[in-house]
């Protein structure tokens, strides 16, 4: 089964597609000083409901990227207001962007569609004009195992803040999904899941579907739950 098609599974009740709260998100409209006129780009846009909210309320010039065609053709039916925004279907990778060219660069949870943390950073980073605004959202590690298992965590929000620093990224807020933020996410995921196999007992693709649903839910009791977090780090290209 293709990865785009369980996700478009598991993400079928859910808009905003990240583990926090669209109150939440809403405080990147005064952190990235939006107004009329900005260019956005947002890397792993999914549904892109940040940045269709933004188009609602502002005249930005948006541009999307995205693999998975069920969230594009869902976020195209939504046609925003004021603003416009182009969406393109493919990696992330294949898509270079005229250095300096945006006001806004936003990768939020899709850091793999670059190669991970450091290397959007470095996308981003020449991607955004001086002053733009530097958007990632990631897995952080809040609480290091009591005893040493050798297992990959990922950096913590510090850590994260100090990558963009040396990338001439100033740092200037932080947005953590809580611990009931992730629940309420996992949870959303495991629920669709479920329901699609209930009512999907036939399909080709149904074993496969409930055994990564139940592989996911285990990562978050196990590994999420009680090590992990997720974190947006906002700071403006210098």
């Amino acid at each position: 089964m293709k990865q785009e098609d369980y996700w478009a599974i598991a993400e079928a009740d859910i808009e905003i597609q990240n583990p926090v709260t669209d109150r939440k998100l809403r405080l990147l409209d005064d952190y990235c000083d939006l107004r009329d006129g900005l260019k956005v780009i947002d890397i792993g846009c999914g549904k892109a409901w940040l940045m269709r909210h933004w188009a609602e309320r502002y005249d930005i010039e948006g541009t999307g990227l995205e693999t998975n065609g069920a969230f594009l053709d869902f976020a195209r039916n939504r046609r925003a207001r004021r603003g416009s925004i182009t969406y393109v279907e493919g990696p992330a990778e294949t898509f270079v962007p005229e250095p300096a060219s945006y006001d806004v660069a936003l990768c939020l949870g899709a850091t793999f569609a670059l190669g991970g943390f450091v290397q959007a950073a470095e996308w981003m980073v020449r991607a955004v004009r001086p002053g733009g605004a530097v958007v990632i959202g990631d897995l952080t590690t809040k609480h290091r195992p009591a005893v040493n298992t050798h297992q990959h965590m990922p950096l913590d929000a510090i850590e994260l803040a100090a990558v963009l620093q040396r990338h001439g990224v100033e740092v200037s807020a932080l947005i953590s999904a809580s611990d009931a933020d992730f629940e309420r996410y996992a949870s959303h995921h495991r629920h669709a899941t479920i329901r699609w196999a209930i009512e999907n007992r036939g399909h080709p693709d149904h074993d496969e579907v409930l055994d990564k649903s139940r592989d996911d839910w285990n990562y978050y009791l196990r590994q999420i739950r009680p090590y992990l977090g997720w974190t947006i780090v906002v700071g403006h290209k210098l």
